[in-house]
């Protein structure tokens, strides 16, 4: 089970196993700290990170929610949803079949991203994390990381180019924890699995100034990390 809190900004993600009708005791503690919001929208933005998966469409509750269905490495704009505390899910492409599914608390009007991806025994499960809106100052970008690599033997690390450290220690399913990054529009990073010896360069031509990204990685081998960038605003 899975909780992301941001403070004021909460996005509280529980794991729900499809056949599942009760959560563990550990959701009753979560609750405690974050009054569900019963009124009112919140936006979504959904992402499918699994490779070779079927295109998904997106659900609250039982309502299809997705025009479009998204398929790997694709970014739906953002949909608007009810506010509080609702089931979402995921559904390969024109069936009713529940690929993962997920009991959220979303407060109103905040903006998030979900992510579908799978673990490392395969199974399909949902993620996400509250998106920073405010944009940049002028020549600078906001920037956060997501590892969504099950292949990866290793936590991530990001960089600069010049090796200045910028997250350290990257764990599987989580986004950094030091939150939004602001860097120079022009800047180049690299990203490494942990004693791996191999640097994947991210360059500066994926930004422009003014701008907020998510960058999330997933992975083929167990050593080299492949990343992908979402441009927010």
């Amino acid at each position: 089970m899975k909780t992301f809190i941001n403070k004021k900004r909460a996005f509280l993600f529980i794991s729900l196993s499809i056949f599942a009708v009760l959560l563990s005791s550990c959701k009753k503690d979560l609750e405690q700290e974050i009054e569900p919001i019963e009124y009112g929208n919140a936006k979504i933005s959904v992402t499918n990170t699994v490779s070779g998966s079927n295109a998904q469409d997106f659900y609250q509750n039982d309502t299809k929610i997705s025009t479009t269905a998204v398929a790997y490495e694709q970014t739906s704009s953002y949909f608007t949803v009810k506010a509080g505390n609702s089931v979402i899910s995921f559904r390969n492409a024109g069936s009713t079949a529940v690929s993962a599914a997920l009991q959220v608390g979303l407060n109103t009007d905040l903006s998030y991203t979900a992510f579908y991806y799978v673990d490392q025994s395969g199974t399909a499960r949902i993620t996400g994390f509250s998106d920073d809106q405010t944009a940049p100052a002028a020549g600078k970008i906001k920037v956060r990381f997501v590892n969504l690599a099950p292949a990866l033997n290793n936590t991530l690390n990001v960089s600069l180019a010049d090796n200045t450290a910028l997250v350290n220690g990257l764990s599987f399913g989580n986004a950094n924890t030091n939150g939004y990054l602001v860097l120079d529009a022009t800047a180049a990073l690299q990203v490494s699995v942990v004693n791996s010896g191999i640097s994947v360069p991210i360059p500066a031509t994926n930004f422009t100034s003014g701008k907020i990204y998510t960058i999330w990685f997933d992975a083929a081998t167990t050593t080299t990390a492949k990343f992908h960038v979402i441009q927010q605003n």
